[in-house]
C-alpha cells in the first residue's frame, strides 16, 4: 500500500445535468439514470494539497476545462452546451472530495497522455 503524491475529487452529476442530457437531440438515454451516473462519477486527480481549501483552488481553477471535458463526453456541439462559469459548474455538479489517496494495488502506476477532444 503507498500513498500517492495526489488529492482527489469526485465529479457528481446533479438534476441540471441529467435534465442538459436528456434534452440533446440523438442521444439515447433508455438504460441509464442519474442515478446510475452518480454512482459511477468521473474521478480526477490533482496535484497533492495539503487541506480542503487547497484543492477547492485547484478546482476552481480548472473547472473550465473539467466542465468542458464532462460536456464533450456527451456532445460535441458546444452551440449545445450551457454558458461556462462557476456558479452553473457548481450547480450541475456535486463534489466529493479527498485530499490523501492511497494505492492499494501492487503493480506500478501507469500514466496515459490525455487527448482531449477536438471541437469545433
Amino acid at each position: 500500500m503507498y500513498e500517492v503524491n495526489r488529492s482527489v475529487f469526485l465529479l457528481v452529476p446533479l438534476d441540471p445535468f441529467w435534465i442538459w442530457l436528456q434534452n440533446l437531440p440523438n442521444i439515447d438515454l433508455d438504460e441509464l439514470s442519474l442515478e446510475m451516473l452518480q454512482q459511477d462519477a468521473n474521478a480526477y486527480l490533482t496535484s497533492a494539497c495539503e487541506d480542503i481549501d487547497d484543492l477547492w483552488v485547484e478546482i476552481e481553477e480548472r473547472y473550465q476545462d473539467i466542465f468542458a471535458a464532462e460536456l464533450a463526453d456527451w456532445c460535441e456541439d458546444e452551440n449545445l452546451w450551457p454558458a461556462i462559469n462557476l456558479e452553473i459548474f457548481k450547480s450541475w455538479f456535486g463534489i466529493k472530495i479527498s485530499t490523501v489517496v492511497t494505492d492499494l494495488a501492487q503493480e506500478e502506476l501507469a500514466r496515459e497522455a490525455f487527448v482531449p477532444i477536438t471541437l469545433n
